[in-house]
């Protein structure tokens, strides 16, 4: 992400051509772009801090299912919002797969049952349970759309897993 928003500032390019521009051909691109490029500082430090922090959660303690579920959240939620979101702007952002791996993270362990996976989705909430407001079609220039997707993704990825736990068990 970074790196992407280091190139654009620094060449003066406009990479956000490369977002996600719903139902159009040349705008499924953004489906593997748009987590890389933001439009402000402000954009790419809000996230960046819960990237690394719920990116960390999701290794550190679910290391034999984190990169399916990271996979499937990255790229689940940008084909969901190529699909679903309103037409005629660019979704930018990694907010949508943070989203995606919060609700996960509360929904593995609600569905799971067991101790540690509950303390981890408790936490999460804690922290992260405020993310709930940014579904809403409140703020304009915010692709509320990809809040929702990756939220929903991340809870039906939370129960798929699960469901599963025994062939995706987090011991190893």
């Amino acid at each position: 992400m970074w790196l992407f928003f280091w190139v654009e500032q620094v060449f003066g390019l406009y990479l956000s051509r490369f977002g996600i521009f719903p139902r159009e051909a040349e705008g499924l691109i953004g489906v593997v772009m748009a987590p890389l490029l933001h439009g402000s500082y402000t954009h790419i430090i809000s996230n960046t801090v819960p990237m690394l922090f719920l990116g960390t959660v999701l290794f550190y303690f679910y290391s034999a299912i984190a990169k399916q579920v990271f996979i499937y959240a990255y790229l689940g939620t940008g084909l969901l919002v190529w699909l679903l979101a309103r037409g005629g702007t660019s979704h930018i952002g990694a907010s949508g797969v943070v989203y995606a791996l919060a609700s996960f993270l509360i929904f593995f362990g609600v569905f799971r049952r067991d101790f540690r996976t509950l303390v981890i989705s408790f936490v999460i909430v804690l922290m992260y349970g405020g993310l709930i407001y940014g579904v809403l079609p409140w703020q304009p220039g915010v692709s509320w759309e990809s809040h929702l997707f990756g939220g929903v993704l991340g809870g039906l990825l939370g129960y798929y897993f699960a469901r599963n736990h025994r062939q995706y068990d987090t011991e190893e």
